[in-house]
């Protein structure tokens, strides 16, 4: 009974193209596949156990070469008729017995036996009895990948190295575009600069203007009236007038006596 293909499973394995499994045993796995003619195949791939040892994939190549012979092999293919398997069993359009992910397809048929009979062969079985005809005793040989159920995949393709350009022969518009950006990268970058340089530029404020200083006044003494100065008005007090020289360079008396000697 079919199943669909869980996360993890190949989609793909050589012209066929995976839609279902149809079996599992303890060797590989059986899927449905498609080929590129529509046409339906049985498609069993070693699990991963069994592709990682030596001796597995030698019985498996070996089951395979001894369903189609040499003459057989060189039929079987993409493209190429089926080659006649044994009687009862579907006949094998393709395989590929080597690489990472060993496989082999038939054509699918619900009646008849399809790739998982590739299989069988590849859990070694010991033989029941001994080389002088008695019985073995103790446990058989199984393998260390039994109940290994994921499949063995194929490698994906590597994708081809990068060839690198020869130095000195890029394309003149490449030149001038990178030309281009380098100047502008360049302007950016001195912008900054004197953004930088301006925004870090400290602030001088101007100092307040100095008050006057105040002008010293010194008292002015009083200055004597001149001769012929009117005398002031009575408002002003009364005042004393200068005693006027005498004729002979005495002082004048106050009683206006002669200029004679005192007696």
């Amino acid at each position: 009974m079919s199943r669909p293909l869980p996360p993890g499973d190949p989609v793909q394995l050589g012209p066929f193209r995976l839609s279902a499994r149809l079996s599992e045993t303890a060797a590989g796995i059986v899927f449905l596949g498609v080929d590129g003619a529509g046409r339906r195949a049985s498609v069993a791939v070693l699990n991963r156990g069994a592709a990682g040892d030596a001796a597995a994939r030698d019985r498996f190549r070996a089951a395979i070469n001894a369903a189609v012979p040499a003459a057989g092999r060189a039929g079987v293919g993409p493209g190429r008729g089926p080659a006649a398997g044994p009687e009862g069993a579907a006949p094998v359009v393709a395989a590929q017995p080597d690489g990472p992910a060993p496989w082999v397809a038939t054509l699918y048929e619900a009646d008849r036996a399809g790739a998982e009979r590739f299989l069988e062969p590849v859990v070694f079985q010991g033989s029941g009895r001994t080389w002088w005809g008695g019985r073995r005793r103790g446990p058989q040989f199984q393998p260390y990948w039994l109940g290994s159920g994921e499949p063995a995949l194929e490698e994906p393709p590597r994708p081809a190295p990068a060839v690198p350009a020869p130095v000195g022969e890029r394309a003149p518009e490449r030149n001038l575009v990178a030309g281009v950006l380098g100047l502008a990268a360049g302007l950016l970058v001195l912008v900054l600069l004197l953004a930088v340089l301006f925004a870090c530029q400290p602030e001088v404020e101007e100092p307040p203007p100095a008050p006057p200083e105040p002008t010293p006044s010194f008292p002015q003494p009083p200055q004597a009236p001149r001769p012929g100065t009117p005398s002031p008005s009575p408002s002003q007090g009364p005042s004393t007038p200068a005693p006027s020289p005498s004729p002979s360079g005495s002082p004048s008396g106050s009683g206006g006596g002669d200029d004679g000697p005192p007696l």
